[in-house]
Parts: structure tokens; sequence; C-alpha cells
């Protein structure tokens, strides 16, 4: 009878042991299976922030060089204009001189110079209440132009021309050098 019992025992106890062995292979099969996904999106994560930090780079990169080109336009835009005023204060002691000054241009040359010179403007003033645009009013008219008042408008017009193409320039050039450097797609 103790034969028995030490038998079922042994039994139980072997049945006990299959089953905790079990069920600690079954717990780690679903930690190495937490373990795996764990790894996967740690993975992920780096693979991930790694691609940040090149973009990151290359904004960093691109803001750089915009500003070098934005600085140089506008080192350059403002030569133009200290060159556009020396050549108006030259032009004004020379226009100073003049005998045919002040007559006037033909009103209907005139009044279309100034309406054209109006419309643009308009294009340039931005709509907001509190921004105006910097362009320069040093000539008032009154409606009646007179030729020495075009020639002293001929010069900051071209200036404002070819500031223009400066920025417009420094454009191409940001884009040429953004182009250049552009992963592959």
């Amino acid at each position: 009878m103790w034969q028995a019992i030490k038998a079922r025992w042994q039994v139980a106890l072997l049945v006990f042991t299959v089953i905790v062995i079990a069920l600690l292979c079954i717990l780690l099969a679903v930690s190495r299976a937490s373990l795996m996904k764990v790894q996967s999106d740690n993975a992920v994560l780096l693979s991930d922030n790694h691609l940040q930090k090149q973009v990151i780079a290359t904004q960093a990169f691109n803001f750089s060089r915009f500003n070098q080109v934005a600085e140089q336009t506008g080192s350059l835009n403002m030569s133009v204009d200290a060159g556009t005023e020396k050549t108006v204060i030259e032009y004004r002691e020379i226009l100073r001189r003049e005998k045919t000054c002040d007559l006037p241009v033909p009103a209907d040359i005139a009044g279309g110079l100034l309406d054209y010179a109006n419309r643009l403007r308009a294009g340039a003033v931005h709509a907001g209440a509190g921004i105006t645009d910097a362009a320069d009013d040093g000539s008032v008219t009154t409606g009646e132009m007179t030729y020495c008042q075009a020639v002293l408008w001929i010069g900051p017009l071209l200036a404002v021309i070819e500031k223009g193409n400066n920025n417009l320039s420094g454009i191409r050039e940001i884009e040429r050098q953004r182009q250049q450097t552009a992963p592959e797609e």
C-alpha cells in the first residue's frame, strides 16, 4: 500500500513537473516573441532616428547655403543702391545747370508713364494694413513731368531692375545647389 501511495506521489510529482516545464516553455516562448518584437521596434526606431538626423543635417546645410546666397545678394543690392544714389547726385548737379530742365514732357507721355509707375507700385504694395512698400518717393509729381524728373527716374528704375535680377539670380543659384544635393528618388 505504501508502494501504491508512493507510486501515486511519483506520478503526481512527474505530472506536476511536466506541467511546470510546459508552463516554463510557454513563458519562454512568449518572452522570446516579446523580445523579438522589442528588438524589431528598436531597429525601426534606430533607422528612423538615422533618417531624421540626415534630414536635419541636410536642412541645416541648406539653410546655411541659402543664408550665404541671401547675404551675397543683399550685399550686391546695397552696392547697387549706393551706386544709384551717387549717380542721381551727379545727374542733379549736371541738370541744375541745364536750361531746358523745367520743360514739361508732353502730357500724354507723362500721364502714361505715371499711370504705369502707379500700377507697378500698386502691384508691389502689400495688402496688409501695417505693411508698406519701401519704394523711393523722392520725387513727387503733380501730374506734370519735366525732362529733368524723367532723367532722374531712369537711374533708380534701372537699379530696381538690377536688384530684382540679383534676387532672381540668387534664387536660381539656391535652386541649382538644391538640385545638385537632392537625394535620388
